[in-house]
């Protein structure tokens, strides 16, 4: 929104009286109204909108205030709007407290003084400018940082590689000459990860992150990824098994992006499951509820391991960033800690949903949906 833009507030209520009322008080006011009925249409509006204010009411059918919240702080396209509470009754202190709790900006209790709101909303756009300015300083100074960094690392990688592969030839190379040879070119690996991580990161949190979506097979993904990491598999001693259904139906996906997805997921598998394991990948058709609470079909995608499993009390804070698994450190693997917080990103920029299920010492499964492409 520019600096002369009305602000825009959707008014979330059940009762169209109460919406007829408030849109004629505030209809000469610097604002732009908008309605909404029940928290379904609340979630579809402020994700088509963008509205820089919603006036939430606590007390609606099906889906009351405090779940709309939740699922508006869920989705990426509306976790970051600005969300007043409207509570029936000034000393319902329940009712704020867990407002505010699940992430509630403000709060007004009914009748709504609209001067009042009108204040409250100029402070929070003020405040979302505010930050939005500080995100977009603090993301172009980290793209700025890592590019610079990039090259150099990319050309001194470039150096250690063309050693490793001259060292067969040269025989001044000595035993600790190759080991040292082996240690940089590790790290050199390691370092350029991370900083190719932390770009893609900045890139998706700012917003910038553009899906070339393209109608596609996920066949045609899943084998590209596969052939890559065959030999690593079959170094490593772990069996690979793939699992695809007949007549699996044509996605609506960035390939590029979902590639990148998988190749972690088959990674970290790899990485984890001991010499003589079993890593499984699925690919079937489901059923599962959309954002507007209709059934649809979508491509579920499964890797599971036989691998050491992550315990139970880390499962919440898998998709963090920067955060390794204490598995990680018996089985000596090491990592960006960036690798799934990007996976999620980029399913969460599709409209689906990445979960994980694990248990320690037997396995871990991660499955993630693909939109089926229309008209397939």
């Amino acid at each position: 929104m520019e600096e002369n833009e009305y602000p825009t507030i959707l008014v979330v209520d059940d009762t169209e009286d109460n919406l007829d009322l408030l849109e004629f008080a505030v209809k000469r006011k610097p604002v732009t109204m908008l309605r909404a009925r029940s928290g379904r249409e609340c979630l579809s509006i402020a994700r088509e909108k963008n509205p820089d204010v919603i006036l939430l009411d606590i007390q609606m059918p099906e889906m009351d205030g405090y779940e709309t919240l939740q699922r508006l702080r869920e989705s990426p396209l509306t976790a970051k709007i600005p969300v007043i509470f409207l509570t029936a009754q000034k000393k319902d202190a329940t009712s704020i407290e867990k407002g505010l709790a699940l992430g509630a900006e403000e709060y007004l209790t009914k009748p709504i003084d609209t001067e009042e709101l009108l204040v409250r909303t100029k402070m929070l756009v003020r405040m979302k400018r505010a930050e939005a300015e500080l995100e977009r300083t603090k993301n172009d100074f980290t793209a700025m940082l890592v590019h610079d960094l990039r090259s150099p690392l990319s050309g001194i990688k470039g150096a250690l590689d063309f050693l490793r592969d001259m060292r067969d030839q040269d025989k001044q190379f000595t035993s600790e000459h190759l080991e040292l040879l082996d240690t940089s070119s590790a790290a050199a690996r390691r370092l350029l990860e991370l900083i190719n991580d932390i770009l893609d990161l900045s890139k998706f949190e700012a917003g910038n992150l553009t899906l070339e979506k393209q109608t596609i097979s996920p066949r045609v993904i899943l084998d590209v990824v596969l052939h890559e990491l065959k030999i690593q598999f079959a170094q490593k001693n772990v069996a690979l098994v793939t699992n695809i259904g007949d007549n699996i139906p044509n996605v609506s996906v960035d390939p590029e992006k979902i590639g990148q997805v998988l190749m972690n997921l088959l990674s970290n598998a790899l990485k984890f499951t001991p010499s003589g394991g079993t890593v499984t990948l699925t690919a079937d058709v489901i059923q599962a509820a959309a954002t507007d609470g209709k059934e649809q079909n979508v491509v579920r995608v499964t890797v599971s391991d036989t691998g050491v499993g992550i315990p139970a009390e880390e499962l919440p804070h898998i998709f963090e960033r920067y955060k390794q698994v204490s598995s990680s450190k018996k089985t000596k693997q090491k990592g960006t800690g960036l690798g799934l917080t990007i996976c999620k990103l980029i399913i969460d920029a599709h409209g689906q949903h990445l979960s994980v299920e694990s248990e320690a010492g037997k396995g871990t499964t991660f499955s993630f949906t693909l939109p089926v492409a229309q008209h397939s």
